[in-house]
């Protein structure tokens, strides 16, 4: 216990948000403590029996939702979604309700939509994303062909439980799943503006040193809407090595793989240190967890967060493991290489990557983010923390530096980029449309002449920087840390939108009277 105390004592403060930690061996809890306080504006500690959001640690729960209905074969997972929603459009013909719990589906992502256009602060009924899926007229990509995290995917699933059970998600999530197995502090908080006892405040860090509140304004199910404690999530980890609720063959099927990086159901299948995991993780607006099995030891880890860095929590989980089971093989060392900068632009996909050096290591910015990697011995990266195999291999020939980049066994190339001399957005500037998306794009020079755009829809709108990357490549610079902005391709009519879950969304431009 010692050990793990002192993995904890840099946030065992009581003037910021910190950690809720759990435990378990063989089913026995070991080791339950709380550091940090549940809300900075009370003395109030966090403690293993306080609330606190999950997030996407709430997709397998959904999932075996599902799957109970399947077992009573009231659906059947190789349906199309129109089965039981047919007001959805023609896109979801080819779609099965098995490739919306894998993220294979192709579908768009109607959270990241909301994200990209209002932030995630903005208030969303129940039935909004629903709303906005069934208008949609497109696709990231045609079902099964590729894997990308689709929290869609999963309002279509809550959607989809509630229709065949006849009852509301929440009341099957509780009378079917959470009561059976004794979770009486866990349960379905679609908002975080209504009120909950015994719940820790979410914290986002401001740039002063200060925090202020995390709000997550839309209306959340099963794609990531579970509040719990680390009591009640070690007592579901026992529950996942000897379940009552769900069939062997529903486990079975929820810890399948279905791509290559090890996602199945709601559950991912990885490796640490040679050690076989199933686990999910989940991030809020000022939260994070992650809940994590070791097969073959029984050693169950649950950690939440309501407000430290996410990268702290995914190293503590992994520091947990290693102070627990002895005897592992050494981690992987990150090979030594050069540091390559530059932005980098795949004509075929629309996919950028910019390579940057960040505290002397080799970093990469994708999706708005800035994230570490490890180099292997044959020149390749990786990130660890993101939830996939790519492999990031820069080939210089002739002086020109270009990167190949493997994901879910596709290969792509991409090309250098640089801007022209002489660059402006003068000739950008208007108002353009996606009118199925129900967005608007609105790009102006302000008066410090600098680019920007205004990206709006039905709950409110984002205002972003444009820097240009390349010719006719643009990238949206977010002020804050969500939403995290994306990339434009432009054309003569228009610009086609890549954020991390939306991937080329086209918009015309608007013919001015």
């Amino acid at each position: 216990m010692a050990a793990l105390d002192a993995l904890f004592a840099p946030y065992d403060r009581t003037d910021a948000p910190g950690f809720a930690v759990g435990v378990a061996l063989q089913g026995v809890p070991g080791y339950r403590r709380g550091f940090g306080m549940a809300n900075v504006e009370l003395p109030v500690a966090l403690s293993p029996s306080i609330r606190m959001r999950i997030g996407s640690t709430t997709k397998h729960f959904c999932v075996l939702a599902v799957m109970l209905l399947v077992e009573e074969g009231k659906l059947a997972i190789t349906e199309s979604p129109r089965a039981h929603i047919p007001e959805l459009p023609a896109w979801a013909d080819p779609i099965t309700i098995e490739q919306l719990m894998a993220h294979t589906s192709g579908m768009r992502d109607s959270l990241d939509l909301i994200f990209s256009s209002a932030g995630p602060g903005v208030a969303a009924n129940a039935g909004f994303q629903l709303e906005l899926l069934t208008g949609l007229d497109s696709v990231n990509a045609p079902a099964g062909t590729t894997w990308n995290y689709n929290n869609g995917g999963y309002v279509l699933l809550t959607e989809i439980v509630g229709r065949v059970s006849g009852m509301p998600f929440a009341d099957f999530l509780r009378t079917r799943i959470l009561d059976p197995i004794g979770m009486a502090d866990t349960l379905l908080r679609p908002l975080d503006t209504d009120l909950l006892p015994n719940s820790a405040t979410q914290h986002l860090p401001r740039p002063d040193g200060g925090w202020s509140r995390g709000i997550f304004g839309a209306w959340i199910g099963g794609e990531g809407g579970i509040v719990s404690t680390v009591n009640d999530m070690l007592a579901w980890l026992r529950h996942m090595s000897h379940p009552i609720v769900g069939s062997a063959e529903t486990w079975a099927q929820m810890r399948t793989p279905r791509m290559t990086h090890g996602y199945g159901l709601g559950l991912n299948m990885t490796k640490h240190r040679g050690l076989d995991t199933v686990h999910h993780a989940g991030g809020v607006v000022g939260g994070s967890s992650q809940m994590l099995k070791v097969l073959g030891h029984e050693l169950d880890i649950i950690l939440m967060t309501n407000g430290r860095s996410a990268l702290d929590l995914y190293s503590l989980v992994d520091a947990i493991i290693d102070r627990c089971i002895e005897g592992l093989p050494p981690a992987p060392q990150d090979v030594a290489g050069r540091l390559v900068d530059g932005t980098f632009h795949s004509a075929r996909t629309g996919q950028v990557l910019s390579l940057v050096g960040h505290a002397g290591q080799q970093a990469v910015v994708m999706g708005g983010m800035t994230l570490p990697t490890t180099r292997d011995a044959d020149g390749r990266m990786t990130v660890a923390i993101l939830p996939t195999d790519l492999r990031i291999l820069p080939i210089e020939t002739g002086g020109v530096t270009t990167l190949e980049t493997t994901e879910f066994g596709e290969t792509d190339l991409l090309a250098p980029v640089a801007v022209p001399a002489g660059t402006t957005a003068a000739s950008l500037v208007g108002r353009y449309e996606s009118r199925a998306a129900k967005l608007a794009a609105d790009i102006l020079i302000d008066e410090t002449e600098t680019a920007r755009i205004m990206l709006s829809g039905p709950l409110g709108g984002t205002d972003y920087l444009l820097q240009p990357l390349g010719p006719d490549l643009w990238r949206a610079l977010s002020p804050t840390w969500s939403p995290p902005g994306g990339t434009l391709e432009f054309s003569e009519n228009g610009f086609l939108f890549t954020s991390g879950r939306t991937v080329r969304l086209a918009f015309e431009r608007s013919v001015q009277a």
